[in-house]
């Protein structure tokens, strides 16, 4: 299966999956994120070059949630990225931290303190970075290889 899954779709799975990581499996089929979230995912597509259509995205994730599950869609999309160089890995994980960021960009907890990540945002982030092998110099400069 990760054959069949290249690099740009796999970021932009890894994307989606944060993106949605917090929606019910209701939200996530019918797409519900944050405009925020979804003008971050158009902009990391139009800095990497990928022209490659937000429905065939959806369509391609519909039909591996049928057969391998939402779990396996990340796992495919981290198998795919195995040929991949360690800066497009380390860029691939700070898209991923920044659209959890995006996410939470204005909201508070009760107690007046800004939320950074969700939970289910972060075990994403740790799971990517864990099969990377995310240094941690790397980590530290993975947000600046992703200004976009």
């Amino acid at each position: 299966m990760a054959q069949e899954m290249y690099k740009h779709d796999a970021l932009l799975h890894l994307l989606w999956a944060v993106a949605s990581a917090d929606a019910t499996s209701d939200d996530e089929k019918y797409g519900a994120v944050s405009s925020a979230e979804d003008d971050y995912y158009e902009k990391v597509k139009a800095a990497e070059g990928i022209n490659i259509s937000f429905g065939e995205i959806s369509d391609k994730r519909e039909a591996l949630r049928d057969t391998i599950g939402s779990e396996g869609i990340i796992n495919e999309a981290l198998k795919a990225t195995n040929g991949c160089s360690r800066e497009w890995r380390t860029r691939v994980y700070g898209y991923m931290w920044r659209m959890a960021l995006k996410s939470w960009e204005g909201e508070y907890y009760s107690d007046g303190d800004q939320r950074k990540v969700s939970v289910n945002e972060k075990a994403l982030i740790n799971k990517a970075r864990d099969y990377f092998g995310i240094t941690e110099e790397e980590d530290d400069k993975c947000i600046e290889l992703t200004k976009v």
